[in-house]
């Protein structure tokens, strides 16, 4: 998601549902870890979760 569709996101269901869906989108389903939003896996346990730039 581009930080334009970020703006327009948070003008339209507010920041706290925004930085609900970040926080969600973020955590690896494996473990709780961070899911790195650059190269797409969780710091704490390696668990592929994400590709970076990929939209829920």
């Amino acid at each position: 998601m581009s930080m334009i569709e970020n703006l327009e996101t948070i003008q339209k269901s507010g920041l706290t549902v925004f930085l609900e869906n970040e926080r969600i989108k973020w955590t690896c389903s494996k473990c709780g870890g961070t899911i790195c939003v650059h190269k797409g896996y969780c710091y704490s346990c390696g668990e592929i979760g994400r590709n970076a730039g990929d939209d829920l």
